[in-house]
C-alpha cells in the first residue's frame, strides 16, 4: 500500500519551495523519463509526486500510509491551499492498495478525511487482486 500527494498542471519547482519537501518524483512538459517496463514517455504535464512509497514504511495499513502523508504536509498547509489558487493546477491523494487473497480492503479514520477535506483534497484509491496463488485439484 501506499499513499501519494499529487499534484498536477504546476510549476514543480514552486510546490518543492512552497511545501518545503522534497519530491519523490516529478515529471515536466517534454521531458522525456523511462517507464518501470522499459518504455519511454515523454511528459506531457508538469507533475509532482510526494510519497509513502520506499519511505521505509512497513506497515500494510494504509491508514498509516495516510497520517504519514498528512503528517508530513501538515506544516505547510497554507501553502499548499496557496498553489490550489495556481490556475489549473489539480491535487489530489492517491492510494495504492493491493490485495493477495481479495478480502477487506482499505479504510479511513473519520479524522483522516476530515483533515484531507480541510485541505481541499481530492481522495483517490486504485485496488489490485493477485490471488492466493492456491490450486484446487480436481
Amino acid at each position: 500500500t501506499e499513499a501519494t500527494l499529487a499534484i498536477y498542471n504546476v510549476d514543480t519547482d514552486l510546490v518543492t519551495q512552497k511545501l518545503n519537501i522534497v519530491p519523490t518524483s516529478i515529471q515536466k512538459i517534454g521531458v522525456p523519463r523511462i517507464m518501470p517496463s522499459g518504455a519511454k514517455r515523454i511528459g506531457t504535464m508538469n507533475t509532482w509526486l510526494f510519497s509513502s512509497d520506499d519511505c521505509g514504511m512497513t506497515s500494510k495499513d494504509l491508514r498509516i500510509h495516510l497520517t504519514w502523508l498528512l503528517d508530513k504536509i501538515k506544516p505547510n498547509e497554507s501553502q499548499l491551499l496557496e498553489i490550489q489558487q495556481v490556475s489549473g493546477v489539480k491535487m489530489a491523494i492517491r492510494c495504492r492498495w493491493e490485495s493477495k487473497y481479495g478480502d477487506g480492503g482499505p479504510t479511513l479514520w473519520p479524522e483522516q478525511m476530515e483533515r484531507m477535506a480541510k485541505l481541499n483534497l481530492e481522495w483517490t484509491c486504485s485496488f489490485s487482486h493477485y490471488g492466493s496463488g492456491l490450486q484446487i485439484e480436481e
